[in-house]
């Protein structure tokens, strides 16, 4: 039995005990730790659910892998042999390119994806340029049939019309681009426009994604040095389903067999002869030699030289002021599309050519402007630093007079003579509202484009000339007597220089 030490003892330490309430914190304590449980049970049960969703997902997207071919059909352009089969060719093109993805898919370890092929090319513009090289008809859709078969071929292979205009092609490639970059199905993704250094900004962003990216190459365009900085595969295409020469060379102007010849523009209804035009002979074939001559020797361009296999001539009617206009071209990189251009442009008449008081027309009675030799970049940028300082009096200084005098707002002072061929150009750029029916002497505005990139001609140089007003015909039929005033204008009534008129 206890003693009654030993009973005092244990009844102060259950006094203590009952005083100390442990036992009350240490069943909330356990109460936490149920609530926290359960918690965390629950959070468990949840990224457990996403986490097999997200399995499924990935599953689900392994199911349709796939690759992207990305081709801008105006430079890419496929080869002459299939385009001559028409129909059948666009079916061939079609095997022909799935055979040289499938090839490359197979050194990559992604035979097992399938292949979606997206062209998207200027259909009407690409016609004519291939009809003038002689490689189709001279349909205005002649590639129609080759497009048809083309798409028949393969479900997921087309090629779009993606319109006239040069930024409606570009803007569908940057956003498929930008759209399956990131896509899991698309396993990788051949880019076909390295012709193109506009892309370089729309590719550097996945520079950190390479891997994904191929970039094709193919004798028929120049591969701009700046893509291989990049750090993208590169892989050329030579089995024959793109052009081997470029579309820009001797073969995309078919010479005419009718020799050198001259083309006369009746004079004004006025005495004394009639003055004549000689053009150069950019596609004739010369009656001596039987050779075709190069198209490229009068507009500078030619890459061969003394070893090209045409026959180089010096235009008939060359004057002197022509050759800056030369070697303002030997230093342009131009698209077969912007050379077509060019020789349409030099069929205006030239200012010496046209009478006083008179204007140019063509056979539709539609005024031409003479014609404006290229301007180069420096004096453009010094006259519009000088325009922003003053803008200056364009009746002054293209027509040697200003009805205002001394009381005109603008600027009279001296211009070189750089700077008044800019801002003629400049004033040209600014379209006359009567347009082609204009009959106003000394007209500074234009009545029609003479800009070589316009973005009307599928360029992206941007025009405020209307469309109407991009003629094909642009021979001078005659000259008709001007108006000194118009409309209630004046020769002399037009406003100042403005830096937002070209």
């Amino acid at each position: 039995m206890l003693s009654d030490q030993e009973v005092e003892r244990a009844a102060a330490q259950l006094a203590e005990y009952r005083q100390s309430n442990a036992l009350s914190k240490l069943l909330e304590q356990y109460a936490v730790l149920i609530e926290d449980y359960k918690r965390l049970k629950s959070d468990y049960e949840e990224e457990r659910e996403t986490r097999e969703k997200y399995k499924q997902m990935v599953r689900d997207q392994e199911r349709n892998p796939f690759v992207l071919v990305l081709v801008d059909g105006d430079g890419y352009v496929f080869n002459e042999t299939l385009l001559a089969k028409r129909a059948e060719g666009g079916s061939a093109a079609a095997q022909m390119l799935n055979d040289e993805i499938k090839a490359s898919l197979r050194r990559k370890g992604l035979e097992h994806c399938q292949v979606m092929v997206r062209i998207y090319a200027n259909v009407f513009g690409l016609s004519k340029v291939l009809s003038k090289a002689g490689l189709v008809g001279a349909e205005s859709r002649s590639l129609g049939p080759f497009i048809a078969n083309f798409n028949r071929a393969y479900g997921l292979t087309e090629l779009v019309d993606a319109g006239e205009l040069k930024e409606n092609a570009d803007s569908k490639l940057r956003a498929l681009l930008h759209l399956y970059a990131d896509n899991t199905q698309c396993k990788h993704i051949y880019f076909a426009a390295c012709h193109d250094v506009g892309y370089i900004s729309e590719l550097t962003p996945f520079v950190g994604n390479s891997s994904k990216f191929t970039l094709v190459n193919t004798p028929g365009i120049r591969f701009h040095d700046e893509f291989r900085k990049l750090g993208m595969a590169i892989e050329d295409f030579r089995g024959g389903v793109f052009r081997h020469s470029p579309l820009d060379g001797t073969t995309s102007y078919r010479p005419s067999s009718n020799g050198v010849h001259a083309k006369t523009v009746p004079g004004p209804p006025q005495p004394g002869s009639p003055m004549k035009r000689t053009l150069a002979p950019n596609s004739a074939v010369s009656s001596a030699t039987k050779k075709p001559i190069c198209p490229f020797d009068s507009l500078g361009k030619c890459r061969y030289g003394k070893s090209c296999k045409l026959l180089h001539v010096t235009p008939l009617n060359e004057t002197s002021s022509t050759a800056p206009q030369a070697a303002g071209l030997r230093s342009m990189v131009m698209s077969s599309a912007t050379v077509d251009v060019l020789i349409e442009l030099v069929k205006l008449p030239k200012k010496h050519q046209i009478p006083e008081g008179y204007v140019p027309v063509n056979k539709s009675n539609y005024r031409l402007d003479p014609y404006l030799e290229l301007v180069e970049d420096d004096a453009m940028r010094r006259l519009k630093a000088r325009i922003e300082k003053h803008r200056l009096c364009n009746n002054f200084h293209l027509q040697g007079s200003c009805d205002a005098g001394d009381r005109c707002e603008y600027d009279h002072q001296p211009l070189e003579p750089e700077l008044l061929q800019a801002l003629e150009s400049l004033a040209r750029n600014q379209p006359c509202t009567r347009r082609g029916s204009c009959r106003l002497q000394g007209c500074n505005h234009g009545h029609i484009c003479q800009t070589p990139e316009c973005r009307h001609r599928g360029g992206k140089a941007y025009c405020k000339i209307p469309h109407a007003a991009h003629l094909e015909d642009l021979e001078c039929a005659r000259y008709v007597p001007g108006v000194t005033k118009q409309d209630g204008k004046t020769a002399n009534s037009g406003s100042g220089s403005s830096t937002t008129s070209g």
